[in-house]
């Protein structure tokens, strides 16, 4: 996986958080952030996952309005 494409998925993980590309609960979207997180993890790109980390955080904590 190249960085480019480490970031897409930072991207796309920080977007279905925030509520959008997806219509689910919080519940669900967690879900979908920590398997995002995992892939990441496992290819190596621990700053994109740090990003993600702060982002879920933020979402379980109720600090995102839900587009």
């Amino acid at each position: 996986m190249e960085v480019s494409e480490a970031n897409e998925i930072l991207r796309y993980g920080i977007a279905v958080l925030r509520g959008q590309n997806i219509v689910c609960k919080l519940s669900g979207r967690v879900q979908i952030a920590l398997i995002l997180m995992k892939r990441l993890s496992e290819e190596g790109f621990w700053w994109q996952v740090k990003v993600l980390q702060y982002w879920l955080h933020r979402a379980q904590g109720g600090q995102l309005c839900v587009a």
